[in-house]
């Protein structure tokens, strides 16, 4: 999520509903607000006068009726209106394809390819990528590493120089995939050479889809971007990298959408799983701070379909550190904190109550890591003050951090053992989540 821009709007939103009487003027500073903080976010400016008068319009109309839901009627219509500018959705479609991936340096086009990969992966798809970047050094490694890590397929070939060459023998040997990904070169800038190489692997390739990656810092550019590739070598749609930290997301967005390209996916955050298909109202939803539960709900599948057999033993058997750490990682594979609050509609959840869990999630993680096989089978063995010790000093962690965990591993123990007896134990679990509680207390 866009987060500089989504709490400025949120802020000017909630000056707003906040006021005690709605009359011209509160309309007319939500409008001059909403105008500042999209023109910084490098939305175009004609757009943004457009929309806005377009809000005054139908917001000052209201007024003029007294509607009595005036607050929720004005957050309706600045939604809508955010929608518009900011695009439309896309549904992606499970059948074979040949993917081609375009884009300048800097943009994330390599760690994207591994994610397109992924998210096809997870769908059931038989997914291949391929290393046809011959202009980046380091290229051929950062692309084999990343498949190696989401379980792709990968096909490269070192040294040699001719990228067409390495499509051709790469389509020959994944005749059977359904997916192929090409990462292609790029350059500092769209340049003869390159349109010449794109070419040369299209014609080999003959992909069904050429998708171009952009990365949301480029603001408006990215609509100048889009329209230079196309006319060079054809663009069927856009990948937004970056779209989490830049305040520049939304002028992104909005320069491909008028420039009449199809946003078809968004990198939200560094880890593979950060990937997701374009849909301009869970976006927008977002930036207001409207929970995303079918996101956060689809994090949770994608977590539960890469557990362990190790892990799923906790509603088997009994629970051990090494079940136990395996829910720390599958926690930690939800992603950063910062975004599984947004989606639960918390997006201004201070940084240092974030960095508290996080920070929490790692010490848990070192402590038992340095416990001995024996004491992770039986976290009983560690109650003495000489074991506690050691385990404190080859984690790097102190003595209270090492209790910590023992206590709250005993809470989760005990939980677990009363859920397995007690089927009214998911009432009391539920209530304690809702109060907050849980492994980790933010």
């Amino acid at each position: 999520m866009d987060l500089d821009l989504g709490k400025r709007i949120r802020n000017a939103i909630a000056a707003f509903t906040g006021k005690a009487y709605i009359d011209e003027g509160a309309v007319k500073e939500l409008v001059k607000e909403l105008q500042r903080t999209l023109i910084s976010a490098d939305v175009d400016v004609h757009l943004v006068l457009k929309v806005t008068k377009e809000i005054e319009k139908q917001a000052l109309e209201l007024e003029a009726h007294k509607d009595l839901a005036i607050r929720e009627r004005v957050v309706k219509i600045v939604y809508d209106k955010l929608v518009e500018i900011l695009g439309e959705n896309y549904e992606p479609k499970l059948d074979n394809r040949k993917i081609l991936l375009l884009g300048l340096y800097g943009t994330g086009k390599t760690t994207t390819a591994a994610k397109l990969g992924k998210y096809y992966k997870t769908r059931g798809m038989r997914v291949a990528v391929v290393c046809a970047d011959t202009d980046r050094p380091a290229a051929y490694e950062q692309l084999e590493q990343l498949c190696n890590q989401a379980g792709l397929a990968f096909y490269g070939e070192k040294g040699e120089k001719g990228s067409e060459k390495i499509v051709e023998h790469a389509l020959a040997k994944f005749g059977d995939y359904n997916i192929i990904i090409v990462d292609s070169s790029g350059r500092n800038a769209l340049d003869e050479g390159l349109i010449d190489e794109l070419k040369r692997i299209s014609a080999v390739m003959q992909p069904d889809e050429k998708l171009l990656v952009l990365s949301a810092d480029i603001g408006q550019v990215a609509g100048k971007q889009a329209q230079a590739f196309n006319e060079g070598v054809g663009v069927d749609g856009i990948i937004v990298t970056k779209a989490d930290g830049s305040a520049k997301a939304g002028g992104a967005l909005s320069a491909a959408h008028t420039a009449n390209a199809k946003v078809m996916f968004i990198g939200t955050g560094e880890h593979i799983n950060d990937f997701r298909p374009y849909d301009s109202k869970k976006y927008v939803a977002r930036l207001l701070g409207f929970p995303d539960l079918e996101a956060l709900i689809s994090k949770v599948k994608e977590v539960e379909s890469e557990m362990t057999a190790d892990s799923m033993k906790v509603v088997e058997e009994k629970l051990t550190m090494k079940t136990f750490l395996e829910q720390l990682r599958a926690a930690k594979k939800m992603g950063p904190l910062k975004e599984v609050f947004s989606m639960m509609g918390a997006p201004d959840v201070p940084d240092e109550i974030i960095s508290q869990g996080e920070d929490k999630m790692k010490r848990f993680e070192a402590i038992i890591n340095s416990m001995t096989p024996e004491e992770r089978e039986n976290p009983e063995l560690v109650k003495s003050a000489e074991r506690i010790g050691r385990i404190a000093k080859g984690s790097g962690t102190s003595v209270a951090d090492v209790k910590e965990l023992l206590r709250q591993f005993d809470i989760v123990s005990k939980m677990m053992h009363g859920f397995k007896k007690d089927r009214g134990m998911r009432r009391k679990i539920e209530h304690m989540l809702r109060r907050g509680g849980g492994l980790f207390k933010f």
